[in-house]
Order: C-alpha cells, then structure tokens, then sequence
C-alpha cells in the first residue's frame, strides 16, 4: 500500500515583510544542505537551501516567538496534499531496509498564500525529496499578516513519510 504521512505542518521557520530582492552575485550562494547519498535524478530536481538566504526576508532560527514578539501573525495552512512515496522507497520498505524517511523544506509564503522559492533543507533521497516538494508546490495558506496586512514569510515544513 502505497501511504505517506504528512506529519503535521511543522512550521519551523516564520518570517515578517519582504524587504528587498538582493542581486546575484557571480558565486554560487554556498548551501547548507547535503544531499543524502540515495537522492535520484528527480531529487537533484530540488535546489538546496543556501546557508544564508539573501533575498531580503528575515528567517528566524527558533519557532514562532518572532512573530508574537514583532506584533506579526505566522502563515497558517488552509488546504494541503499528502505526499506520495517513490517507486525506490518502496523498493527500500519491501527490502526492509528503511521504514521511515524525513524531508525539510524551506519556502516563502507569498502574500497570496502560495508556496515560492521551495527549496530542500534536510534530504530524504529515494525520490521522496522531489514528491515532498510536489506536494508543498500544492499547499495553500492564510499569508503571514504585520498591522493586519499581508507580508510575505519564509517556513519550513517537515515531511515525515512512514512505510508501513
């Protein structure tokens, strides 16, 4: 049976307003994600997450405080897809080698309430990277709000899929 839990929407990470958009510089931003050493072709589909973001939104390292603290409400999921599992993580569960994988992803809640800039902060490999960034693609949410207006903010979902 072909399952994955969406465990939860963990919003790890909440943001307020977009400031500005920071140019490209001629390096590439360095990441601090590694790709686990199983991640398939469509995997590499999704890009890591640098290790600094430079676009001009702030990402708070720890929880929701921020948002109490600066008078700013968090995004909040209104419509959301499970994510399916991959043929090769089910070629793992029937080898029973692995039952459980985990996917981080980062991404900015647009003032519309749709996902933008997704990109991978901890990788599950065997597929399951690029089927988690299919399904948050497909998420919809209420934006984050500062003095009751709509503002643009960076969090995190955590995709747990269990094979069963």
């Amino acid at each position: 049976m072909r399952k994955a839990k969406l465990a939860g929407y963990l919003i790890l990470l909440a943001t307020a307003g977009l400031v500005s958009q920071q140019a490209a510089g001629p390096k590439p931003a360095p990441t601090a994600t590694v790709r686990n050493a199983h991640s398939t072709e469509a995997d590499l589909a999704v890009p890591l997450c640098p290790a600094k973001f430079g676009d001009g939104i702030l990402t708070f390292k720890y929880g929701l405080a921020p948002f109490r603290d600066s008078g700013v409400t968090p995004p909040k999921v209104t419509s959301h897809v499970s994510a399916a599992l991959s043929d090769e993580a089910m070629h793992q569960k029937r080898k029973g080698r692995i039952t459980h994988f985990e996917a981080i992803l980062s991404l900015v809640v647009n003032i519309d309430g749709e996902p933008e800039k997704v990109c991978l902060v901890q990788s599950a490999g065997y597929g399951l990277d690029a089927k988690a960034a299919e399904a948050v693609q497909q998420f919809r949410f209420a934006p984050a709000t500062k003095d009751g207006r709509p503002v643009a903010s960076r969090i995190q979902i955590q995709t747990e899929f269990s094979v069963n």
